[in-house]
């Protein structure tokens, strides 16, 4: 749900384009976007409703109230729907605070470390650093008690400061890390990970970041690392298909004006000359039969679906990713029908790799160890 595509502040690498309209989501168009997806029966037993884009938090709290009353309202009986926020930080205090606890949000604060390495790129609209006025958020949440995880977006520079950003992290106390590659998608047409060589040393910072993480006490838990670790241990583990970007309303997205998107939820706003906007109905009018039956959702859906069965037949990393996301294979090869990505390389196979290295070599130390024990015993 995009409550508003507005802004407060103008990252570097931002790929939404139009993080100027504070236009804000009438509230009949979050009544009806609750009996969509139940009607639908698109509630699946992890179904949570998320608010982000642009930033959430210059939406008053009483909005969200009404807001998720209305889904509880249109929810089946004995429904508990969870909810959560991403937000960049810099509006969080204890009215805010006083929310999140009364709604059990989970909060997501994007924080790219340091404030030499967030203030590079993550700047308000006059050019200014936010690290000060992040931190003043995250300390809000802190002294109320309030559980939140970080989205650190890793860039070129960051490759290079996995021991400066782990101190950071552990110094503050933060205990829950997701990491971000730097994306190619929309108006961002590079990054800066597609330097030579980028590829050895995101290996080389995941690898450094992990150990730090688990060394740590208490231990810091790394997204990416507990994801992969719970899909090895998943009993269907190499049945799945799919995953949630590529499974036709794995994930719907509605944006402020009502508009429907599923697939990869940055696709929201973004132009194409193939696709146009990627908008598969607006709420006002549209069915789930209708979206199903219309071209535009059948043409995303062709393309996505033999882009997914060339990467099963492809990839050794398919069981991992399921297929990767749409919105990088468009932006970064031109079409959905396409297979690896730089995306993919880092955020699947360099972690799939750094983390099954350290699985080997836990499994073939045990026996010297088990050999160790005995003959001292």
């Amino acid at each position: 749900m995009q409550p508003t595509a507005f802004c407060n502040i103008n990252c570097d690498y931002c790929y939404l384009p139009h993080r100027n309209d504070k236009t804000v989501m009438p509230l009949e168009t979050v009544g009806r976007a609750a009996s969509f997806i139940f009607d639908a029966r698109l509630n699946a037993p992890d179904f949570t409703i998320v608010w982000h884009a642009g930033e959430p938090l210059v939406v008053a709290p009483e909005w969200y109230r009404q807001a998720i009353a209305l889904f509880d309202r249109v929810a089946p009986a004995g429904l508990a729907v969870p909810h959560a926020m991403q937000t960049n930080g810099m509006l969080i205090d204890d009215k805010w605070c006083d929310f999140f606890l009364e709604t059990h949000m989970r909060v997501g604060v994007s924080l790219d470390g340091t404030a030499r390495l967030h203030d590079a790129r993550r700047k308000t609209r006059s050019g200014k650093g936010t690290h000060a006025q992040v931190m003043r958020g995250i300390d809000h949440l802190r002294r109320r008690g309030v559980p939140f995880h970080i989205i650190c977006v890793v860039g070129k520079a960051t490759l290079d400061a996995a021991e400066e950003l782990m101190d950071f992290f552990n110094a503050e106390d933060i205990r829950h890390v997701g990491f971000n590659v730097e994306e190619i998608e929309g108006s961002v047409e590079t990054s800066t990970l597609e330097a030579e060589g980028s590829d050895t040393a995101f290996r080389r910072f995941f690898a450094h970041v992990s150990e730090r993480a688990r060394a740590a006490d208490p231990p810091i838990l790394i997204r990416e690392r507990e994801d992969l670790l719970a899909c090895l241990q998943s009993p269907a583990f190499g049945y799945f298909g799919y995953n949630s970007q590529n499974a036709p309303f794995g994930i719907v997205t509605v944006s402020s004006g009502g508009d429907l998107f599923t697939f990869s939820p940055e696709l929201a706003g973004l132009k194409n000359e193939g696709f146009g906007d990627f908008c598969i109905g607006n709420l006002a009018e549209a069915t789930p039969s209708g979206v199903l039956a219309s071209p535009a959702f059948r043409a995303m859906w062709r393309d996505i679906d033999e882009g997914v069965s060339r990467c099963k037949a492809s990839c050794a990393y398919f069981n991992l990713c399921m297929g990767g996301a749409p919105v990088n294979k468009l932006f970064e090869n031109g079409t959905f029908n396409s297979t690896e990505t730089m995306f993919c390389r880092l955020s699947h196979q360099a972690v799939a790799d750094v983390v099954l290295a350290e699985i080997e070599s836990n499994l073939a130390a045990a026996p010297k160890a088990a050999a160790f024990i005995a003959a001292a015993g």
